[in-house]
């Protein structure tokens, strides 16, 4: 009843503070001065230097319908920029290029404190991520299932997980985009999307570089050149390189981990071959060949090492025979050895109706991440994954042009193929339970085929009915499948298990309405229905009987969100607020099961019910000129509804005493889901002015994060809350070519975990990054 209060009281504070605005439009009428709209152009990063134009809300209108799967509502305001996409009823967050090189965001985890109830988490302590955005996603430690949030690079999805970490440099912005999402394009979701939005050629020549030191090492170099070829050819060349800033010490040597080592190249040509016809040409290459992050024991069952007391300390130590088994040399620490290459065409045709667009994408992937995923010098649990992939995407879209006011529509198709060849092996030779070195391989093709369609119905002027529809068919098959394992002189018996064809075919429908009431110029509440779903996998990890690699079934989420957007004092304020509960279904989660004869393997579950809802809120204020306050809320809670889980430790004493392997289940039926309640963004910054040619910027943005839990049922996994702080100073000249900055990242130096997972008998964990203290220049010309 609580939550309800509050949107109430939200709503009506909201209408209040319109109504004052509405009474100071119509002073400025009847005074003679212009007003300024919500609806009116975004405004000047200073407002004080230039006038808002004015705008109503029949003329102004957003971008191209059907270009993005939604507006959004800018997370650096630019004081604050993006008025058009005030105007429409959903909660996405924009986070600029601005406050992506503050934060020196250099792959997709430097996001996880720059939205609300966004988790990006590394897949134990390699080179693949893993997603969570409002408390939905997936921990996928093979990387081989279509995550619960999709990452888009330029509109192209990248649905694995180690192509959505790899390297991200020359960025335009990030939108966040809260879920079920595909409506408009690309795959259908349960969780929401990461748009990753690169630099785009220019008409006339730029040029510029950055260079960004700090300490531990650490050093982010980034390049680019932009122009014309001809009036009708334009290109764009990008590159970075990041070296050093490992912090992690070796606590048996003192040696350093976790240094960087990596550069990209990107390019871009613009084409427009008539006044009719936009076509853009990407060619990308990344090389990644840092040290591995690494893990500190928190649980050691196995050789029973103690808890590192320092979640900065770290241990590796392989045994020979591993590293010759994997072709490594003797000295070799954690590392990767990834190669990231792909190709692109986005052609746009406008016809008289509407805009004709075809994208067409091909990535190729080469991973190779050795990692000691105990954290300790023994061979516990050793790791060695090796996976080739190439994805092919070919999507078509028919949108409505900007001049349908009135009726906008979407409709398209999108395919995606994707091949995959995966060879894993664990050194779990000293661990007391598997004296020996296991290989598992596999192959899986995948192709999904999906058809949506979206449109905007302008009832009246200012009551507008959104509607929307896509279905997918994702069909995989996973094939090849083999397990293997090497003998040692513990472990002599022989074990080469090879498994047939598997196969998983989903094929659904997903929809979505909603409602967008302009009630005052400055004031917008709207309401929405989404249904979506994501498909089903498998899991393809020391698998050891067939009955592992039955399929997971897919998830459905059933969203409803409530909310309004405002604007007041003539864009001094900005109040956007939003409401969301969501009736999880099947949901996908690392679990585990009951062999017959044998014991208890991991394998992926579905749990059949939960329950999630939650408040954001975004602040934004330019109380004078030059001062920019931010603060964003994001509050959320879930429980499980309906899961039942297999009791170890019951199984375990059954067996002792009676020699036989039973099930036994405990029910988490209402148990909290471990997601982080609270998460809280802020920022300040005051632009202040040295004469007439200099600015001096001094900032401040901090970040909380509640306390995390994703596996329940034991409190070693929970990752406690934390608190970040970054300051800042920066000086530039009036025309911001140049500027010189230096900053402090993390100053009070916090300690905290970004993820927690298990091993084998045992728990480790990955930190966070400590203070960072540098500087940073920069020039565009």
């Amino acid at each position: 009843m609580l939550r309800y209060k509050n949107t109430l009281l939200l709503c009506t504070s909201a209408l209040v503070f319109s109504t004052v605005g509405a009474v100071q439009t119509a002073q400025a009428k009847t005074s003679g001065v212009r007003p300024t709209s919500g609806l009116g152009k975004a405004a000047p990063r200073h407002p004080a230097s230039s006038a808002v134009p004015v705008a109503t809300h029949r003329k102004k209108r957003g971008p191209a319908y059907g270009q993005s799967e939604e507006l959004t509502v800018s997370r650096a305001r630019n004081a604050f920029g993006q008025g058009a996409m005030q105007h429409r009823g959903v909660s996405v967050t924009h986070i600029d290029a601005t406050t992506l090189a503050r934060h020196q965001v250099t792959d997709v985890k430097g996001l996880m404190n720059l939205a609300p109830d966004l988790t990006v988490q590394p897949q134990g302590n390699s080179s693949s991520v893993n997603f969570t955005l409002r408390g939905v996603g997936l921990n996928d430690f093979t990387s081989n299932n279509t995550p619960s949030v999709m990452t888009y690079v330029d509109g192209v999805a990248l649905p694995i997980g180690y192509m959505a970490g790899a390297a991200l440099f020359d960025l335009a912005g990030v939108d966040v985009s809260t879920g079920p999402s595909g409506f408009t394009h690309g795959q259908t979701v349960t969780a929401g999307e990461i748009n990753l939005k690169t630099a785009d050629p220019t008409k006339t020549l730029h040029y510029g570089a950055s260079e960004d030191i700090a300490t531990y090492n650490r050093s982010i170099t980034n390049l680019y050149l932009s122009g014309p070829i001809t009036s009708r050819l334009h290109y764009r060349i990008a590159g970075f390189t990041q070296q050093g800033g490992g912090f992690q010490k070796n606590i048996d040597t003192g040696k350093t981990l976790g240094n960087a080592n990596k550069g990209g190249l990107r390019a871009k040509v613009a084409w427009q071959p008539d006044d009719k016809t936009d076509v853009l040409f990407t060619g990308n290459w990344i090389k990644d060949n840092s040290d591995a992050m690494g893990a500190y024991n928190i649980q050691d069952l196995s050789r029973r090492t103690p808890a590192y007391a320092n979640n900065r300390d770290t241990g590796w130590g392989f045994c020979p025979e591993f590293l010759k088994t994997i072709g490594y040399s003797r000295n070799a620490k954690p590392s990767y050895d990834n190669t990231f290459w792909g190709a692109g065409i986005n052609a746009t045709r406008h016809l008289s109706f509407a805009d004709l667009t075809a994208t067409s994408a091909f990535q190729q992937m080469y991973v190779h991440n050795l990692m000691d995923m105990d954290g300790t010098r023994y061979a516990i649990y050793d790791v060695n994954v090796n996976t080739n992939a190439n994805l092919f995407s070919q999507e078509l879209k028919l949108a409505s042009r900007p001049s349908q006011k009135w009726f906008q529509w979407v409709a398209g198709m999108y395919y995606d193929r994707t091949t995959m060849h995966t060879s894993l092996f664990n050194d779990y030779t000293q661990s007391g339970t598997r004296p020996y070195i296991q290989r598992t391989s596999y192959n899986q093709d995948q192709q999904a085929f999906s058809q949506y369609g979206h449109l905007r119905f302008e009832a009246t002027q200012r009551l507008h009915l959104i509607g929307g529809v896509t279905h997918e068919s994702d069909d995989r098959t996973l094939f090849n499948m083999q397990t293997l394992r090497y003998n040692t002189p513990l472990y002599p018996t022989p074990f080469d298990n090879k498994y047939g064809k598997h196969g998983a075919l989903t094929n659904q429908f997903s929809g979505m309405g909603g409602i967008d009431y302009q009630v005052l110029d400055n004031l917008m509440l709207y309401g929405s229905i989404r249904k979506g779903f994501k498909p089903g996998g498998f899991t393809a990890n020391n698998t050891v009987v067939a009955s592992q690699l039955a399929p997971t079934k897919p998830e459905s989420l059933l969203a409803y969100e409530v909310g309004f957007k405002s604007d007041y004092f003539h864009h001094k304020l900005r109040l956007n607020t939003d409401a969301f509960w969501y009736d999880y279904h099947g949901q996908q989660m690392v679990g585990l099961a009951l062999v017959p004869n044998y014991g208890v393997v991991g394998q992926y579950l579905n749990i059949p019910k939960s329950r999630i809802w939650g408040v954001e809120m975004e602040i934004d204020a330019n109380p004078i000129p030059g001062l920019l306050l931010h603060q964003h809320v994001g509050y959320e809670r879930g429980n499980y509804q309906d899961f039942n889980t297999l009791d170890t430790a019951a199984i375990t004493a059954h067996y002792i005493q009676t020699g036989v392997l039973s099930a036994f289940y405990k029910s988490f039926n209402g148990v909290d889901m471990g997601i982080p309640k609270l998460t809280l963004q802020g920022s300040a910054s005051y632009k202040a002015k040295l004469g007439k040619d200099w600015t001096l910027t001094p900032y401040l943005e901090y970040s909380y994060r509640g306390a995390q839990q994703n596996i329940p049922g034991n409190t070693l996994y929970k990752m406690p809350a934390y608190f970040l702080m970054d300051v800042g100073l920066a000086f530039a000249p009036k025309s911001n070519k140049w500027s010189i900055s230096a900053y402090a990242n993390n100053i009070i130096d916090r300690r905290y975990d970004i993820t927690r997972e298990t091993g084998l008998n045992g728990i480790f964990g990955v930190p966070g990054t400590p203070r960072m203290v540098g500087g940073r220049m920069r020039i565009d010309l």
